[in-house]
């Protein structure tokens, strides 16, 4: 008499015997990779408007807000309330996503706005409000949330092996989670990612230990993007 056994793990069943599966096989081992490559794929292939709540410190940034505000004892028009914000790293960003080519990221925290508009042969950094932008100027980068419009296999070819976390509620919608993780003691640096399961991307982490921290949690979601948000200023 074979003797079944029910393991979970990750929020996943594996029925089976204790050595092999039903046909006499080894068992089979989910390839989280893949499903991660699968969502991207679906990310990567409609439009989106999302609203996400976001935090950033640049390495060298107080690691708490306690920490930062005890730096900035002595400093007279920066009050309990003001300093919160500031050293929170927290604000808010709209990321108007059509893919391949065209994406627009506004960020807002208390320590700046600026937008980011990437077209076909362009891709800007523009200071202002709206579509108002007063400058813009030629980019290199796509800024501290271009995990989000990046392809996870960067970060995944970089940095390890994908592992899958726990399924997570975002902006009311279930999702599927994703991280890898490398690098030594005092220094590892993890990406997360978690994905509705028609592929929009909901959560991202990207975080080195002791350094750089970056998170973007959707508030807000809709499917379609609106054509005056990659209207930006000539010259």
């Amino acid at each position: 008499m074979r003797v079944m056994v029910v393991v979970t793990l990750v929020g996943v069943s594996l029925i089976g015997s204790a050595c092999t599966g039903s046909d006499g096989s080894a068992p089979a081992v989910e390839d989280h990779r893949a499903r991660l490559d699968a969502l991207a794929a679906q990310w990567g292939s409609g439009p989106a408007t999302i609203t996400y709540r976001t935090t950033e410190r640049e390495p060298g940034d107080p690691t708490s807000p306690h920490q930062c505000l005890r730096q900035m004892v002595g400093v007279e028009e920066a009050d309990v309330a003001t300093g919160l914000r500031l050293c929170s790293g927290g604000g808010e960003m709209r990321l108007a996503w059509d893919p391949p080519e065209r994406w627009r990221m506004d960020e807002a925290s208390p320590r700046r706005s600026v937008t980011r508009v990437s077209t076909s042969d362009r891709l800007l950094r523009c200071t202002g409000e709206g579509i108002n932008m007063s400058a813009c100027v030629d980019a290199e980068r796509d800024g501290p949330f271009g995990s989000l419009v990046d392809p996870p296999a960067l970060s995944i070819d970089e940095i390890g092996t994908v592992t899958a976390g726990a399924e997570r509620t975002i902006a009311g919608i279930r999702s599927e989670c994703f991280g890898v993780e490398v690098g030594p003691a005092g220094a590892i640096h993890t990406v997360g990612w978690c994905y509705s399961p028609d592929g929009l991307l909901l959560f991202l982490s990207d975080t080195v230990e002791g350094g750089r921290v970056v998170t973007a949690e959707a508030t807000e979601v809709s499917r379609g993007v609106a054509e005056g948000d990659f209207v930006v200023p000539s010259g």
